[in-house]
């Protein structure tokens, strides 16, 4: 599983500056788990409502990861989906 960190701006989006963290296997999955999250009443809406998304290599690179602040906010929290055989 990887790391891909969604980034927010300051308005129409679920959260006012920050990230989240989601732990997906691809950038793909990490969009829908976004989606089923945040716009699950929105079906004819294409576009999700973040600024940007990032793998962790990526985001380790900017200045919001060095400073631990994007708008005055920084991570809101980490969404995984875990599978169990039962």
């Amino acid at each position: 599983m990887n790391n891909y960190y969604i980034t927010f701006g300051s308005e129409g989006q679920p959260f006012k500056g920050g990230w989240i963290i989601i732990e997906a296997e691809t950038i793909e999955q990490a969009c829908k788990i976004f989606r089923a999250m945040y716009q699950y009443k929105e079906t004819n809406d294409t576009l999700l409502k973040f600024c940007s998304i990032y793998t962790e290599e990526g985001f380790k690179q900017t200045e919001m990861y060095k400073s631990n602040d994007n708008l005055g906010a920084g991570c809101h929290c980490k969404i995984s989906i875990k599978k169990e055989t039962v």
